[in-house]
């Protein structure tokens, strides 16, 4: 039996909100989740999880419970199998009360003994090494991610015996293999990529052979209780942080991938363990509410698996687009040769999702006759009538273009009803509050327009008149100041501080609306990006408000007048690393960078 103590402890650790989310999409809403009721038939999130207390109830059939009796319902599983199922998810080591079934808890210890076998092969095998070494890894890498050698089949078989786990526990986590002849191990001759779920908790490998004549160039553990290579990403235990915090991620083809994005500063990028994204995958995304950027090749098998991804993700309406690395080089090889700055250009371009893939589709299409255009459309449809209605008129004058005929001809929605498109950048004026405050703050404060010119430009202003006006200094007769104070809900900036964190603001939302960005512009957007998601740490690290001010000013100033790549990056790395340090943010700037 299991301990009583063991099983308040586990569930005490384990994340109610993590679990229900390997059985059905989960929403944040609020303080807490909701679920569409899998206990009956039900069309709207019914279902509510409260991670706080560690229990789900529906308001319509009533079901509810902890999260054992989630797994219970769920699985039709007894209360020691639920829990020994979540103990699996939640790398928890459950503690029995007698020694028989005290040897299941050595399950999920089975993949660590092994990965640190692996680690320690690698160490004594300079081949495995040098190849390593020659894609432009170093040791530090290699710790971080826990690459390790598979040697031979006997030494891994031996191991496990030595270790005493039974042939049945080491096919149950995939760590060998069976057939005719008997058993043999998963990985043989390979380096050895660990694989985490997004709990930390080691549920597989992935493995490279060294003989280039070998057609299975990489291979992934088996189907097991523990992995499933279709709800997995591989470096997602080391990204998600970035992830949450950036609220985008960067999906690549490959281990090697994953891990040059990482050494590049692109500490959100993960990789699928196959050729493309799978439905499996799109609750975890939606779960980390991330923009996601595919970053594939541009093979055919890369071409392949972004149109499938593309087509998956706009259907599941995740916003993303599509990057395609030209020139024959992956991430991977870009790193390893040292144009890391290339990475930077790269992501800054791409494809929106369905564009993407609607592109692809009418590239694929004769469009030699009405008829084969007709057809065309009619392919288009198929994705498009899928979509919600505004967003699949979107793309009309798209697909006008594309066939060459007339948009009043395009139909892409079920939907007759006429959908009344606002214009884009009258919309933008409505919504960008922030530019509203800092304007009228600078009109009622005409001493700090000075300063202003210093750190901003009029460009960066969606508003240019009233920004011209107020740059003028007009009064309140000249039109564009009276339109200034008919926005309704724009509050005051009351001090220095809140004006500075506008300038960083809409600084930044600047370029990040920009579609094409050189690498001086792609820095200046690094920049600013990290002073917005750190400006309260920063000033925490000052005993005293008006040097972090004039320090602020100094930064922003220097970000707005450095004009060539190589001070920018300089300027950017000396700024993560003062902020990392927890050091004055303009600590020494102008010895490095003038």
């Amino acid at each position: 039996m299991i301990e009583q103590a063991s099983i308040e402890q586990l569930l005490q650790k384990t994340d109610i909100v993590d679990i229900i989310a390997h059985y059905v999409e989960v929403k944040k809403q609020g303080s807490s989740y909701v679920c569409v009721c899998p206990f009956h038939d039900d069309k709207n999130p019914s279902m509510h999880i409260n991670s706080i207390k560690g229990f789900y109830h529906c308001f319509a059939c009533k079901a509810g419970g902890n999260v054992f009796k989630f797994v219970m319902d769920y699985e039709k599983l007894n209360f020691v199998e639920a829990v020994e199922k979540v103990a699996s998810w939640s790398n928890f080591s459950l503690t029995y009360t007698s020694q028989k079934q005290d040897n299941k808890k050595s399950i999920i210890h089975i993949l660590p003994t092994l990965n640190a076998f692996y680690k320690q092969n690698l160490a004594k095998n300079k081949e495995a090494l040098a190849y390593l070494y020659k894609r432009g890894l170093n040791d530090e890498d290699i710790r971080t991610f826990e690459l390790g050698f598979a040697p031979s089949s006997n030494e891994t078989l031996r191991l496990l015996q030595n270790e005493q786990i039974t042939q049945e526990e080491a096919l149950e986590v995939g760590a060998i293999k069976q057939n005719e002849n008997g058993a043999y191990a998963s990985f043989i001759n390979r380096i050895t990529f660990s694989i985490y779920d997004h709990k930390n908790l080691l549920i597989g490998f992935g493995g490279r052979t060294l003989d280039e004549t070998n057609m299975a160039k990489y291979v992934n553990s088996p189907q097991s209780k523990l992995f499933d290579k279709s709800r997995v990403f591989y470096a997602l235990n080391l990204a998600k942080d970035a992830i949450y915090k950036q609220k985008e991620m960067i999906i690549c083809e490959g281990y090697m991938d994953a891990i040059a994005f990482h050494k590049a500063g692109f500490k959100n990028a993960v990789a699928v363990l196959g050729t493309a994204l799978g439905e499996n995958h799109i609750p975890l995304i939606k779960r980390l509410e991330a923009r996601v950027i595919l970053c594939f090749d541009n093979d055919n098998a890369g071409l392949n698996a972004a149109v499938r991804s593309a087509h998956l993700l706009s259907l599941a309406k995740i916003d993303g687009k599509v990057v395609l690395i030209e020139g024959g080089k992956d991430p991977a090889e870009l790193v390893a040769s040292h144009q890391e700055k290339l990475l930077f250009n790269i992501l800054e371009k791409g494809i929106e999702l369905g564009e993407f893939y609607i592109r692809s589709l009418i590239a694929s299409c004769d469009l030699n006759s009405a008829l084969s255009k007709q057809k065309a459309l009619e392919e288009v449809q198929k994705y498009t009538f899928n979509l919600e209605p505004l967003i699949a008129n979107s793309y009309t004058t798209l697909v006008a273009n594309l066939l060459g005929v007339n948009i009043n001809d395009i139909k892409l929605s079920k939907n007759t009803r006429k959908i009344s498109f606002i214009n884009p950048i009258k919309q933008s004026k409505i919504n960008n509050i922030s530019e509203l405050e800092l304007l009228k703050f600078l009109y009622e404060n005409n001493e700090t327009i000075g300063l202003f010119k210093l750190l901003s430009a009029k460009e960066y202003f969606l508003h240019q008149d009233i920004t011209k006006a107020i740059l003028e200094q007009k009064n309140f007769e000249d039109p564009s100041i009276r339109e200034l104070y008919e926005f309704e809900n724009i509050k005051n900036l009351s001090n220095l501080e809140e004006f500075l964190y506008a300038i960083c603001k809409i600084n930044l939302a600047y370029f990040n609306k920009l579609k094409s960005l050189n690498l001086k512009q792609a820095f200046k957007k690094q920049i600013y990006n990290l002073l917005n998601q750190n400006l309260e740490k920063i000033k925490k690290s000052y005993q005293n408000d008006e040097v972090f001010f004039n320090h602020l000013i100094e930064v922003l100033k220097s970000v707005h007048f450095l004009d060539d790549e190589e001070s920018l990056e300089l300027f950017l790395n000396r700024l993560q690393k003062n902020i990392k340090d927890k050091k004055a943010i303009h600590y020494n700037f102008e010895e490095e960078v003038f």
